[in-house]
């Protein structure tokens, strides 16, 4: 993909000691958004559920960093005009994870609906460059749709990132 993305850091999964009971963490990153407003610690999750018999979905999160709280912002807006640098470098995280874990599925959605949508809009621009194996659908929660292959001009309401089976 042509999507410009920042460094990252991994973040082992003991730094967070138990602030995720019942959630395993499999993979964890930080990366600095820094422009007119700050420098910001923004971090990536991809969790799933200990003890979940459905061992093949996992659930991408990200947002920034409150070092006071020890925990992840994820309606904080940095609003440092980098938002397509942030997105490309969590879609570079999620494509790595998918490489190495390839029958897993990976689900997102934003935090509010506004953040859905953009990550939606965000997705339609660079729909044509993603790679010819991963496979992307929309969820419809609207009467019970369920996932679907992504479109454009459909509402979704979160996204499941798989590698297909050849």
């Amino acid at each position: 993909m042509s999507v410009s993305s920042y460094d990252t850091i991994r973040v082992s999964a003991d730094a967070y000691g138990d602030s995720f009971a019942g959630i395993e963490i499999l993979d964890s990153h930080k990366f600095y958004s820094e422009g007119k407003n700050g420098k910001f610690e923004l971090r990536t999750f991809i969790t799933r559920v200990k003890d979940d018999p459905e061992k093949g979905l996992f659930n991408l999160g990200f947002g920034a960093w409150d070092e006071v709280r020890q925990i992840v912002d994820d309606r904080l807006r940095t609003r440092n005009d980098d938002m397509k640098q942030i997105l490309g470098t969590v879609a570079a995280i999620a494509l790595d994870f998918l490489k190495k874990y390839p029958v897993a599925h990976l689900y997102a959605e934003g935090s509010t609906f506004a953040r859905t949508r953009l990550y939606q809009r965000e997705i339609s621009k660079i729909l044509e460059e993603l790679p010819i194996d991963l496979q992307l659908h929309g969820l419809i929660r609207k009467e019970d749709i369920g996932f679907i292959e992504f479109r454009k001009g459909i509402h979704f309401d979160g996204f499941l990132l798989s590698v297909r089976n050849s």
